[in-house]
């Protein structure tokens, strides 16, 4: 399997997953049974709540899938300036559409203006920037110290991780731990082993110890099995490029958002 379709699994899983959040309870509703959410009954909101379920269980395998071709794109890039630069740019360029998409606040121009004065960088193109941006870090270090490049990257990475949490891009932390130790991590084995202990720490361990929800049926381990799923095509990726559509997966990311966005008002409206 080539790197264009280790990148297609992982554009679907992810439109699946941004078409339940952002194509949400209150617009299946209206668009199944002719009413707002307010007024729908109990077997309403079960059939549109299992409408999306396995939606977000399926796009559980598109972050790790990413986060897998950013180590490989750090190896193979010609330039990770360069690289650095189009990741950077497109997070620019989405922010907007994921404000726009995700925000649980009213929408606004000054709500969207206050949260980037409180640098607040969500979209997950940041978290690909700072990952990368750490894996570029480490490459630097490991030139100039050939076998100890570890002792001074530690506190660059800590500092990429703080920065990570504090813009509160998507993933997070996690997701810059999982980019980098992706990178790290050699044979494809240990590749593999790091996407599955990542699941299961993000979803089920991290909750249990931090108080949140951490039940044992299948909204927790669907996450877990959703994500560890991403193992399967990097076991069957070739180290191919395969089709060279560098810009479309630029592209997609923030041209997806505007059409979701689009679909959900033009069904709220009732064009």
């Amino acid at each position: 399997m080539s790197a264009f379709w280790v990148k297609m699994i992982a554009i679907v899983a992810m439109l699946l997953d941004h078409t339940a959040k952002i194509i949400r309870q209150d617009v299946l509703v209206p668009l199944f049974f002719g009413c707002s959410i307010r007024d729908a009954s109990a077997e309403m909101l079960h059939f549109t709540f299992d409408k999306l379920g396995w939606m977000e269980v399926v796009g559980r395998i598109a972050f790790p899938l990413f986060a897998f071709q950013i180590a490989v794109g750090a190896e193979k890039t010609r330039s990770m300036p360069r690289y650095l630069g189009r990741l950077l740019l497109f997070a620019l360029i989405s922010e907007p559409l994921y404000y726009m998409a995700f925000s649980r606040q009213e929408l606004s121009v000054q709500g969207f203006w206050n949260s980037l004065c409180a640098l607040n960088f969500t979209n997950v193109f940041f978290t690909l920037f700072l990952g990368a941006l750490a894996i570029y870090a480490h490459q630097l270090l490991e030139k100039q110290f050939p076998q100890r490049a570890w002792i001074p990257f530690l506190p660059v990475f800590f500092l990429v991780l703080i920065a990570a949490g504090f813009v509160n891009c998507d993933y997070g932390m996690a997701g810059v731990l999982l980019i980098v130790f992706l990178y790290l991590a050699k044979p494809k084995k240990a590749k593999m082993l790091v996407i599955v202990l990542w699941s299961l720490w993000l979803y089920l361990l991290d909750p249990a110890f931090n108080g949140r929800s951490f039940i044992w049926k299948w909204g927790n381990m669907g996450y877990v099995l959703g994500a560890a799923a991403a193992c399967v095509p990097v076991l069957l990726y070739n180290g191919q490029r395969g089709k060279s559509w560098k810009w479309f997966f630029y592209i997609f990311y923030p041209a997806h958002l505007a059409v979701l966005l689009l679909i959900r008002y033009l069904i709220l409206s009732g064009v």
